[in-house]
C-alpha cells in the first residue's frame, strides 16, 4: 500500500480543460465517530462518487493512525461509474481514554484530487459505572452492547436494610435469610426484633394476662399470670340481655334470668325477634332463610345532594366489621369532608370519624386515597392529593391512624409529597411511595412536573429500613409488595425493587399502567393493564399485560395486539386456582371513528396468557356510556373469586355470580344505571357478600359461603384487609 508522500507525488500531470475525466467527491470530508466508551466499537460511514463524465478508478485505501480505526466491510479498489458512488465504512475500537485521529487516504486516477484525504476522529471515555446498588446482583458493562448487564448473584453472603434477618444469601436477586427470634422469660412481655438494628426489645404488654373476666384482677410477676377473684358482690356485666342484677361471687359473673318468652336484644342485627329462651337472648336469623343470590338486608348512607362513596376505598376487619369511605360536601364555605364509618353485622353502627383532607379546600389534579386495617382492627387513612399546575403540582398527604373504636392515635396532616399506595406487611412494617417535589411555583401549561418517586419502608416503630428514589416526571405508580418484589411505574416505565434492600431489581419501558395490579408469587407472576387509548372522553387501558416478577421477563399480552373495540373493563384478579379472571369490553366503532360500548365478556385466562373461557354477558349497554360510570368515572370493577372459584363481579345494572367456566350463579339487578360499577366485594364468614349499590347504599347478599384465599390475588389488593401484599 503507498504512503501519503507517494501518492502526493503521483499528481504529475493535469487533465486539459474539456477532457472526458473523472471526478471524485466524498462527503463528509471530516467524518466524527463521536463520543464511545472504551472497548466498544463504533462505525462511520463515507459517501464516495463519481461526478464525472467517466469511470473513476479507486486504486488504494491507506488508514493510518492508531491501529484499533480501521476500515470495514467488504470494499475493496475497484471501478465506480459515472454519476455512481460507493459507501465506505470506517470502525474503531478504542483501547484507552483519550482524543484519537487517523487519516484515510482514497487513491484514484481523479489526478486533479488525488489522493483524496478525510480526516477521522473519536473521543474515547471510561465506562459508564454499572452498580445498581442492589448487592445481589453481578453488574458488567457489555462491550458488545454498550449497555450494563446484570445477573443474579445467588449464594453471595449479603446483609439486607431488615437487621431481623439473620444468615442472610442472595436467592433470585433478593437478601434472604432466616428471622431472629427474641424470648425472654416473662408472659407480661411482648417480645419483638426491632428491625433497625436487629436489637430484641420486651415491651410491657399488661393486656397479655387479661383473661376477659370482669370478676378477677390480672396481675403479671414473675411466675406468669395471676388472676385474683374481685370482692363478692362487686357489679359486673355478664352480657347475657336475659339476666339482670349482675354481681361477682368466687370470680364468676352471675345474674338473676328472665323468663323464656321475655323480649331482649342479642345485639346482633343479623337476627330478628330476639327473646329469652333458657336464660339466653336468641334471635332468629335472616340469613338462613334467603336463597343464594338474595338480598339479605340493606343500609341507606346519608341523604345529602353531592355525596360520593368512595367504592373502591372499602376494607373489613377479620371479624367482619365494614369499614367504609364517604365524601360530603359543605356547603359554607364550600368544601367537604371524609366520613370514614365502620358497620357490624346486617347495618349496626360502630364508629364514625370525620375530618377534612387536604382536598377538601384546594383544586386538585389527581386524589389517591387507602384505607388498611391492621390484624387487631386498626385503620390507617392514607390521602394523598397534587394540586392543579397553577398551584405547582404542591403535593400533600393527609394520615390518620384509628383504634379499633374509631378514636385517634395518630394524625400526620399535609406532609411535603404525595403518596401513591402503601403495602402493610405481616411484620407490621409498611413499604410506600410518595411523590416528591423538585420544583415550586406555578407550572407552565407546555412543562411537565419536575418529582420523583420515592418508595420508602419503615418498621413498626416508623424507622426508615430503605429509601428508593427516581425521576418520576409528572406522576408515579406504586403497584404493591409481592413475596421479595416491590412493583412500581415512574417515568414511562415499570419495574421492581429488592423487598429487603430497596435496590432495583428490573425494569421495563412501559408508556402507561393502570394503578393496580395483581400479583402472585407462587406463579412469578405480576399482571397490569396498560395501553392510552382515548376513547368515551376516559383514558381507557386497552390491553393486559403479564410479566414475571423475579426477573421482568414479558409473560403475554391480552389482547394481542391494541384495539379500541375490545378493552379490559376491570382489574384482573387470580384465582387459586391460577385463573386469570377480568371483564373485556366489545364496542362498534362508527364512520367517524367514535366508539360504542355493545356488551362485556367475562374472560379467564391460564397463567402463560392463553384463552380458558369467554362468556358473553347479558348485559345492555343503556345510551350513553357516561351513564354506567359511577360518580368516580374514573374507577372501574374490581373482580373477587373466592376459594371455591366462584367469581363475584358487577358492571353497570348488573352484578353476578359466575362459575369457573362462565356459568352464571345468580345475578342482582338495579334500578340504577351506574349501580355496581366500581363496586369492590367483601365476603364474610356468615354467607353474606357486602357490596355497595349506586353511591349511597350498602347491600348484603346471601352466598353459599366461599371466601377469598390468601393464595394468588383473589381480590383488589389483594385481602379484606386491602394490605397490598401477597407473600
Amino acid at each position: 500500500m503507498l504512503s501519503i508522500a507517494a501518492l502526493a507525488r503521483c499528481q504529475c500531470e493535469q487533465t486539459p480543460v474539456g477532457t472526458v475525466a473523472p471526478h471524485a467527491e466524498v462527503t463528509p470530508i471530516d467524518l466524527d465517530l463521536g463520543v464511545t466508551s472504551v472497548g466498544v466499537r463504533v462505525q462511520g460511514v463515507l459517501t464516495f462518487r463519481n461526478t464525472g463524465t467517466a469511470p473513476l478508478n479507486v486504486m488504494d485505501l491507506d488508514l493510518a493512525g492508531p491501529a484499533f480505526f480501521a476500515i470495514g466491510g467488504e470494499t475493496a479498489p475497484g471501478a465506480i461509474a459515472i454519476s455512481a458512488s460507493i459507501a465506505l465504512l470506517v470502525e474503531a475500537r478504542p483501547d484507552q481514554v483519550g482524543t484519537f485521529t487517523a487519516t484515510l487516504a482514497i487513491v484514484h486516477d481523479d489526478l486533479e484530487r488525488n489522493p483524496t484525504l478525510v480526516r477521522v476522529h473519536l473521543r474515547a471515555v471510561e465506562p459508564p459505572p454499572c452498580d445498581d446498588g442492589n448487592p445481589c446482583t453481578e453488574d458488567l458493562f457489555d462491550t458488545a452492547t454498550a449497555q450494563c448487564s446484570h445477573s443474579f448473584a445467588d449464594g453471595l453472603a449479603c446483609q439486607p436494610a431488615d437487621r431481623c434477618v439473620i444468615d442472610a444469601v442472595c436467592q433470585q436477586g433478593v437478601c434472604l435469610g432466616t428471622q431472629k427470634e427474641c424470648h425472654d422469660t416473662s408472659m407480661c412481655t411482648r417480645d419483638v426484633c426491632r428491625q433497625l438494628d436487629g436489637e430484641c426489645r420486651f415491651l410491657e404488654n399488661p393486656a397479655a394476662c387479661d383473661d376477659g373476666n370482669p370478676c378477677t384482677a390480672d396481675v403479671c410477676s414473675s411466675n406468669g399470670c395471676a388472676h385474683e377473684p374481685v370482692p363478692n358482690g362487686d357489679a359486673c356485666d355478664d352480657h347475657d340481655a336475659c339476666t339482670g342484677g349482675d354481681a361477682c361471687f368466687a370470680g364468676v359473673c352471675l345474674g338473676t334470668g328472665a323468663a323464656d318468652g321475655e323480649l331482649c336484644d342479642d345485639n346482633d342485627s343479623c337476627t330478628t325477634g330476639d327473646t329469652c329462651s333458657g336464660g339466653r337472648c336468641v334471635g332468629v336469623s335472616i340469613v338462613a332463610p334467603r336463597a343464594e343470590g338474595e338480598r339479605v338486608f340493606e343500609t341507606p348512607l346519608i341523604r345529602w345532594d353531592g355525596a360520593f362513596l368512595h367504592r373502591r376505598e372499602v376494607s373489613m376487619t377479620d371479624d367482619g366489621i365494614f369499614v367504609g369511605m364517604d365524601h360530603l360536601p359543605i356547603p359554607e364555605p364550600a368544601s367537604l369532608s371524609h366520613v370514614i364509618f365502620a358497620m357490624k353485622q346486617c347495618g349496626t353502627a360502630h364508629y364514625e370519624f370525620s375530618y377534612r383532607p387536604p382536598d377538601g379546600h384546594v383544586f386538585v389534579s389527581y386524589v389517591r386515597r387507602e384505607m388498611q386495617l391492621d390484624p387487631m382492627g386498626g385503620l390507617r387513612i392514607v390521602v394523598g392529593i397534587r394540586q392543579t399546575r397553577d398551584q405547582g403540582f404542591v403535593p400533600q398527604t393527609t394520615g390518620y391512624l384509628l383504634d379499633p373504636r374509631g378514636q385517634v392515635t395518630q394524625s400526620l396532616i399535609q406532609v411535603d409529597g404525595g403518596e401513591t399506595g402503601r403495602s402493610l406487611l405481616p411484620d407490621s412494617s409498611h413499604i410506600f411511595g410518595t411523590l416528591w417535589p423538585l420544583m415550586t411555583g406555578p407550572v407552565p401549561r407546555d412543562t411537565p412536573a419536575d418529582t420523583n418517586l420515592v418508595v420508602v419502608r419503615e418498621d413498626s416503630f416508623g424507622n426508615v429500613l430503605w429509601r428508593h428514589e427516581r425521576t418520576s416526571g409528572d406522576w408515579a405508580e406504586f403497584l404493591g409488595t409481592a413475596g421479595p418484589r416491590v412493583l412500581f411505574w415512574a417515568k414511562e416505565s415499570w419495574g421492581a425493587l429488592d423487598f429487603n434492600t430497596g435496590a432495583l431489581v428490573w425494569s421495563s419501558p412501559t408508556p402507561f399502567i393502570a394503578d393496580q395490579m395483581a400479583l402472585s408469587t407462587a406463579l412469578n407472576l405480576g399482571l397490569a393493564r396498560v395501553g392510552a387509548t382515548s376513547a368515551f372522553a376516559i383514558t381507557v387501558p386497552t390491553q393486559l399485560v403479564g410479566v414475571e416478577l423475579l426477573e421482568g421477563r414479558q409473560v403475554f399480552v391480552f389482547p394481542d395486539r391494541e384495539d379500541p373495540k375490545y378493552v379490559p373493563r376491570t382489574d384482573p384478579v387470580i384465582a387459586a386456582d391460577g385463573r386469570i379472571i377480568l371483564l373485556m369490553q366489545r364496542a362498534t366503532e362508527s364512520e367517524s371513528g367514535e366508539m360504542t360500548p355493545n356488551g362485556l365478556d367475562f374472560v379467564e385466562l391460564f397463567p402463560d396468557g392463553r384463552v380458558q373461557s369467554v362468556t358473553p354477558l347479558p348485559y345492555a349497554f343503556p345510551d350513553g356510556f357516561i351513564a354506567t360510570r359511577s360518580i368516580d368515572r374514573w374507577d372501574d370493577s374490581s373482580p373477587t373469586v373466592a376459594d371455591d372459584g366462584i367469581t363475584y363481579v358487577g358492571y353497570g345494572s348488573q352484578f353476578w355470580a359466575i362459575e369457573p367456566g362462565g356459568n352464571i350463579r345468580w345475578t342482582v339487578t338495579s334500578t340504577f344505571a351506574d349501580a355496581f360499577t366500581g363496586t369492590v366485594p367483601l365476603l364474610r364468614e356468615d354467607k353474606v357478600l357486602l357490596i355497595s349499590e349506586s353511591a349511597r347504599k350498602i347491600i348484603g347478599i346471601r352466598t353459599n359461603g366461599g371466601r377469598m384465599s390468601d393464595e394468588g390475588w383473589a381480590s383488589f389488593r389483594h385481602d379484606n384487609r386491602r394490605t397490598n401484599f401477597t407473600p
